[in-house]
Formats: structure tokens, sequence, C-alpha cells
């Protein structure tokens, strides 16, 4: 089968190198059998946007978005840079690390630039205890994306165990995607990988795409469980093909073929 890895990091725990980094998830993800993997730069990893896109860039098998921190003064220009001129496809949003909430003025801003050049946006939406603490809310995913009618959101993890409320709110927003990554085998054991494939069902296995966390976890043996656990629930083969591969790559060739 054919796969495509919809979330995946560099690992700066390696040797602090990014360009060691960036050779050891491309190989990674090739003796995985994976076609290829989106890499996620976070500003929290000692890298500049710069030299994250110069090493990952070597590797057919990665593409990558940019991380920017909405509430700096040039946020639309950075992020329009990094994808017209770096060769990024997207941005990455990471409200836990970077301290906002999703229906802040600023984000909002940033989001509908972000719509306007023609980009997506990949948005962590992992409920971990820290981000409660935060004040964690599906309202505020609810406004921005409201707030953005013209920019494609990806909701990263699926909204973990509020995974149903995040499924019956994407039915009603056409402008929501949702990667399943690391929610579905963090939660293994407990009723939650059954409720995201619940919700996957209910959304006629549309709008869904694979992906690992790399490196949080392996991309081999995260790939190997995550079709056990959807075989264990009944999933049929084709299904199987739409999340892991189809769906994926007939979203993100509409912004590689837009970014030519």
């Amino acid at each position: 089968m054919r796969a495509i890895d919809s979330h995946t990091h560099l690992d700066d725990k390696i040797d602090g190198s990014v360009e060691t980094a960036a050779r050891y998830l491309s190989e990674s993800v090739s003796s995985a059998g994976i076609d290829w993997a989106l890499v996620l730069h976070l500003e929290a990893q000692p890298w500049s946007a710069r030299e994250f896109i110069a090493a990952t860039s070597k590797y057919d098998n990665l593409k990558s978005f940019v991380n920017v921190d909405p509430r700096s003064d040039d946020a639309n220009y950075s992020l329009e840079f990094a994808c017209k001129d770096l060769g990024f496809l997207g941005l990455k949003l990471h409200p836990r690390l970077q301290q906002f909430q999703p229906d802040e003025p600023e984000v909002i801003k940033l989001c509908q630039h972000a719509g306007m050049i023609g980009v997506p946006v990949l948005i962590d939406a992992f409920p971990d205890g820290t981000a409660i603490i935060q004040g964690f809310n599906l309202q505020s995913y609810i406004k921005l994306a409201q707030a953005c009618p013209e920019t494609n959101f990806i909701w990263a993890h699926m909204g973990a165990h509020y995974v149903l409320d995040f499924m019956l709110v994407a039915k009603r927003l056409p402008n929501i995607y949702f990667d399943c990554s690391y929610s579905l085998l963090y939660f293994r054991g407990s009723h939650v990988p059954q409720s995201m494939i619940y919700a996957m069902k209910s959304m006629r296995f549309e709008r869904v795409f694979y992906g690992s966390d790399y490196p949080d976890r392996s991309i081999g043996e995260t790939l190997e469980l995550s079709l056990q656990v959807f075989r264990e629930n009944g999933v049929t083969n084709e299904q199987i093909n739409k999340v892991f591969y189809e769906n994926a790559h007939d979203f993100f060739s509409s912004y590689m073929d837009e970014s030519k």
C-alpha cells in the first residue's frame, strides 16, 4: 500500500545538526515505504526557517510547513516570504508551545493572509494537560475557521479525546481537515481510538490524513501499529487507502501545483 505521513518533525536530539536530522528523517520515511512526509518547522527548535528549508528541500520525500509567530509585527510578510521565496508549502501553528489562543485577532489576521496567498494552515489540536490549563477550547478553533473561510485548516491530532465534538463541527465547516497523528496510539486501550475511527466513518473517511508525529513516535512502527488499529476496527482496504494516501495526495497536490 502507498502512504503519506502528514505530520512529522525533525529530531533535534540526534546531534544538533539540521542536515543530519533531515537526512535521518528522509531515510526513515524511505525505509518505511512511505511516499513522502510533511515535516513541520518549529520556532522552538534551534534552526531558523532558512536553515530548515535548506536541509529538508534536499530530499524529494520531504515537504515542509513553516512555523510563524502570529504576534510578530511582520508575521504576514514572514509567512509569504517563507512560502513564495523559500519554498515552504504552508503554515504551522502551535497554540500550546507559542502560548496563544486560536481566536486571537493576530492569529485570525495571519490565517486570513494564508488563505489570501493560497496556503493551508496546520494547527495543533491536542489537549494535553498544559493545553487544558492554558484554556483549550473548541470554540476558539471554530471562531478561527469561521473568520477565515478561504483558508483550509488541518486540525492536527483530531482533537484527541474531544474527537467527536471536533468531528461534528468539521461536518459543518468545509474548510476543516484532520490528521490522526499521535492520538490514535497515545490513547490505545481507551475508547478514543474507536471514537476516532467512528468519526472517520461518519465523515466517510474524507478530509482525514494519516500522520505519525515523528520523532515522538517512530516512522515505521507507527505506520504498522496504526494500520493494526484500523484493521481491528473493521476498516476496509479502500477506506485505509483514503486515509493513508488518497486524501493527503489530493489535498497537498493542489498546493504543490499552485506553487509551481
